[in-house]
């Protein structure tokens, strides 16, 4: 579900976060005109823009007129849907855009980029993001293949050929402070490479070496859960409804949740206004803020007209569908939190960090740390031996040198995975 949100979704992600208006609207109001200074008349490159977060962020970015916008994603059906939006959209875009189904990493985007004139901010949301990518040491190899030694060979390519130079931005994520899940270590990993990549001096490639002048201006951001993006629990509610399947949500977790109209506003903010070498994070309420999953599922039937159902068995979850539509309800399963990577609380800061203001109201900002460049590179190169021969290390290997490198890594591994449950 790329870029464009039916107005019935948009409107439940509206009301599940209980906001009358988008949370970064005010923000974005007041710094309309250095949006625009940033970026009317640029080119810009977006690099995993045909998922939610990059679609939506796209979105946000065309009416401020860039002069060009260039895509590169592989998901070739969301680039179709991508271009299809953009050519109806209500804002009409007057400069070139063009797409490329092409990973972000790879030597081809690196040869595509080559051809074109350097672009002047470049955006990146291309990611694994999902606990369930961790469950062994395949999934987890690729996973840190796409967050860490891709986005070192992307940033490379970026130095080498003069592009960005008013500004990189590639997304993290709230569960990179004080992460629990790998996943979420992994991005607090692929923060410390951007950092590094905007040290004077550093090699052009931590993992290759070579020589190349620094990022001049980085950021990046953590937020929280969007509503109904690609893959996420409360767009499986839509897919079950269509399918027929009951829902199923974690009656224990609560998690902040911003809508899709809220997550391009964000990386707005983050991408252009926010201070060079900072983590932007948003001022959420933990009082007021944080949604649980089951409330997001009764929201969603509630949408459809329908009454939720709550079961504690899946057997009983299953055998409800038949003839629950034609008695307005809809069953839902409600489970407990039991699998690895799972993290009780949801934060935006570690412990070993403090914000400061950034003439924002809606964010503060979180100063990078300088990397330990030895162990950052060490860690690359195994992930990228691993990548290379096809036969990576066991997974509590992996977790290890993980470990080393993110020491707030605390991860548990309990046996049990998303995969395993309904």
């Amino acid at each position: 579900m790329p870029l464009c949100l039916t107005p019935r979704i948009e409107s439940i992600a509206q009301s599940v976060t209980g906001r009358s208006a988008p949370f970064f609207a005010a923000d974005i109001a007041a710094q309309a005109h250095t949006l625009s200074d940033a970026i009317l008349g640029r080119r810009i490159l977006v690099a995993g823009g045909a998922g939610s977060i990059g679609s939506a962020t796209l979105l946000a970015l065309l009416e401020f007129q860039p002069a060009a916008v260039h895509v590169l994603d592989p998901a070739e059906n969301n680039l179709a849907e991508l271009v299809r939006s953009v050519r109806t959209n209500a804002h009409e875009f007057k400069g070139e855009f063009a797409v490329q189904p092409l990973d972000y990493g790879s030597n081809l985007a690196a040869g595509y980029l080559s051809t074109q004139s350097p672009f002047d901010v470049v955006l990146s949301f291309a990611a694994l993001k999902h606990v369930r990518s961790e469950r062994d040491e395949f999934s987890l190899a690729r996973m840190l293949e796409v967050n860490l030694t891709k986005a070192d060979r992307f940033l490379a390519t970026l130095r080498r050929q003069g592009h960005g130079n008013e500004g990189v931005f590639l997304v993290s994520t709230d569960k990179a402070a004080n992460p629990v899940s790998l996943m979420g270590a992994s991005k607090r990993a692929m923060e410390l490479l951007l950092w590094a990549h905007a040290t004077p001096g550093s090699p052009a490639s931590i993992l290759d070496g070579g020589i190349a002048p620094s990022l001049p201006r980085i950021t990046t951001t953590r937020f929280a859960n969007v509503a109904f993006s690609d893959g996420s629990l409360p767009w499986s509610f839509l897919q079950r409804l269509e399918k027929n399947q009951p829902l199923a949500a974690p009656g224990d977790i609560r998690r902040y949740l911003v809508s899709p109209v809220e997550a391009g506003q964000l990386c707005l903010l983050a991408a252009f206004v926010a201070p060079h070498h900072h983590v932007l994070v948003p001022t959420l309420d933990p009082e007021k803020d944080l949604v649980k999953f089951t409330d997001i599922a009764e929201h969603t039937l509630r949408s459809f007209g329908l009454t939720p159902e709550w079961h504690r068995d899946e057997a009983t979850a299953k055998a409800a569908v038949e003839g629950a539509r034609e008695r307005g309800r809809w069953p839902v399963l409600v489970t407990h939190s039991d699998t690895s990577g799972e993290k009780d609380i949801e934060e935006f800061i570690g412990k070993d960090e403090y914000a400061i203001d950034c003439e924002l109201a809606s964010c503060r900002a979180v100063a990078g740390k300088a990397p330990q460049r030895q162990a950052l590179g060490g860690f690359l190169q195994l992930v990228d031996r691993a990548c290379v021969t096809g036969l990576p290390p066991a997974k509590a290997e992996l977790v290890t040198a993980l470990g080393k490198l993110i020491p707030m890594l605390h991860h548990q591994e309990t046996g049990k995975s998303l995969d395993q449950k309904m």
